[in-house]
């Protein structure tokens, strides 16, 4: 009978206490929904404003990025960016089609580690041409971060390294449950993305 009581007693209190990992499995960390609109600071040999929104969805979502459309599908644990690879080759412009290209797997993962990569080729004025995309996403881990919109805890932090032909460029992104991403640095280039505003369409 005392073991009954115990065990009733263990389940009430379970059932009684949030789930942190609960929580984070079901906040969705890129929200893309039509008008939702992100407001960064970008720094980067000064300071400007940059605005992220999301303006409709017809199977893809039209995301504008400092007025420049992005397309991207959201499916079922993954976010695909929707891009076109292209090359110049004796002063032509030349593509090699659109891609699906993976930007996140979610839910995210603590320490965890993705790869994908492309290889491409066409046929331009009877010459073979080939183009290789690698997307590789490493380094994520669980952290708490201060941007101008304000303090986050449970934020996924991930390091991006995107390899196209011979050109390398590595990022750091911080995703916020139920904002999306936070915060971005490309050193490299000194530049950095720090949210200020964050403005989600309640009506949908």
């Amino acid at each position: 009978m005392k073991k009954l009581v115990l065990i009733s007693l263990i389940l009430v209190l379970v059932s009684g206490c949030s789930n942190p990992f609960s929580a984070k499995i079901s906040a969705d960390y890129f929200p893309l929904r039509v008008g939702n609109r992100w407001v960064y600071r970008i720094e980067e040999e000064g300071s400007r404003q940059l605005i992220m929104e999301v303006l409709n969805y017809d199977s893809l979502y039209s995301v504008s990025v400092e007025g420049q459309e992005q397309l991207m599908e959201r499916k079922m644990g993954v976010v695909n960016i929707v891009s076109e690879l292209i090359t110049t080759y004796q002063g032509d412009r030349v593509s090699f089609g659109k891609i699906y290209e993976p930007y996140l797997i979610l839910p995210f993962i603590n320490h965890d580690s993705w790869s994908e990569q492309f290889t491409l080729w066409t046929v331009y004025k009877g010459d073979t041409l080939y183009k290789n995309l690698i997307i590789n996403i490493d380094s994520v881990g669980i952290l708490s971060i201060d941007v101008p919109f304000g303090k986050f805890d449970n934020t996924y932090r991930l390091k991006r390294t995107r390899i196209e032909d011979e050109d390398t460029v590595i990022s750091y992104e911080w995703f916020a449950p139920n904002i999306g991403l936070v915060r971005k640095e490309i050193p490299a280039d000194s530049l950095v993305w720090k949210l200020e505003d964050f403005e989600p369409n309640e009506l949908q």
